[in-house]
């Protein structure tokens, strides 16, 4: 599978981009058609119900939760139709990780695409982009109005994520290369430098994200970025006792991997950076453990007063339990043997930039 060059402009005005997500429009939308995917149909809806933008999903990377909810559950046949009136049933919600730090690395995204000045606006439930200060493009200067800016850049592709977000490595201006030309590998490994997502690990700002797909060439410079940004945040005199407002990269306040006592998800939320990979599956994890509850309260089995709030880790990996490949054992692993978990506490063995991970 070829990787394919695709120029076009960036989207942020009316948008909620984070950093590892950002809306593109190719300059060639015939283009498109080069990507061999077995997610065709459902990057085909997307881009329709878009007008041609798509949300990207930035390669190798991992930004902090900004809205994260977990898949719903079905329920089970003896309770799908029980309902109690003061028993709420729980719900998904749109979990974030240290919303600060979240808007941090969002605000380096965008200054790297020559976006600054930005303002958000809540409306309901949608954080989006009211207006912004955009360098580039055929209208510069404060844009307030959807799709008005129009960032010129590039991406490079392969393949669409499940959800029909392209994973792209994005690049700011242009490219000295022809529209729609096939990146060997080598050539991808010479410019990777230069992309938004060897920046943003470079600078602390996401985690490392590696799936089988991204080739080693590729995957051992974007290491050394997350290996290089950690050691940097790491040799701080005041490491993890940074005040919120003087934090520049999320290695000043992880605990992954110095393990971590998490007896609520409030934890993770306000407190606390880990892994995003993992802050997902504990998201579904205690979701999961909450219906387990209502469903019992449905069946007067547990006291109906109010959900349990503690998150407990017990049965983290009933469902959940993936092989990862270690890169520095050479060896496939379950999950559960690189990550520690007892009731309430949490321990990464292994660094983020050393897995690779198959599912």
């Amino acid at each position: 599978m070829g990787n394919i060059l695709i120029k076009g402009t960036f989207h942020v005005v009316g948008q909620s981009p984070d950093a590892d997500s950002v809306k593109f429009r190719a300059a060639n939308p015939a283009l498109w058609s080069k990507i061999e995917t077995d997610n065709r149909a459902v990057f085909e809806r997307n881009l329709a119900a878009d007008n041609g933008v798509i949300q990207l999903r930035l390669q190798g990377i991992d930004a902090l939760e900004t809205h994260y909810s977990p898949p719903p559950l079905r329920a089970p046949d003896d309770v799908k139709d029980k309902r109690l009136a003061n028993f709420t049933e729980p719900v998904t919600g749109g979990y974030k990780q240290l919303a600060y730090m979240g808007l941090y690395s969002t605000g380096e995204l965008l200054n790297m695409l020559g976006v600054t000045g930005v303002k958000w606006r809540t409306f309901g439930k949608s954080t989006y982009i009211s207006e912004a200060n955009v360098s580039s493009g055929p209208v510069t200067g404060v844009i307030k109005t959807k799709l008005q800016d129009a960032i010129p850049g590039y991406i490079i592709t392969n393949d669409v994520e499940q959800n029909g977000r392209p994973l792209a490595f994005v690049f700011a201006g242009d490219a000295n290369v022809e529209d729609g030309a096939t990146i060997s590998v080598d050539q991808l490994a010479e410019m990777v430098a230069l992309s938004v997502n060897y920046r943003l690990l470079q600078r602390g700002m996401v985690y490392p994200l590696f799936f089988m797909g991204l080739p080693g060439k590729i995957r051992r410079k974007l290491g050394d970025a997350a290996q290089a940004a950690y050691d940097a945040a790491r040799s701080l005199p005041n490491g993890l006792i940074t005040p919120a407002d003087k934090v520049t990269s999320i290695w000043q306040i992880d605990q992954s991997l110095q393990g971590m006592e998490i007896p609520s998800l409030d934890v993770l939320c306000n407190d606390k950076a880990l892994f995003p990979y993992l802050f997902r599956k504990l998201v579904r994890h205690y979701y999961r453990t909450q219906m387990e509850y209502y469903w019992d309260g449905l069946r007067g089995k547990v006291p109906v007063n109010a959900l349990p709030t503690l998150l407990n880790l017990v049965g983290f990996y009933r469902d959940e339990n993936p092989f990862v490949f270690v890169i520095s054992d050479q060896d496939f692993l379950r999950l559960k043997d690189v990550v520690e978990v007892d009731e309430h506490h949490l321990r990464m063995l292994k660094a983020p930039h050393d897995l690779v991970m198959l599912s």
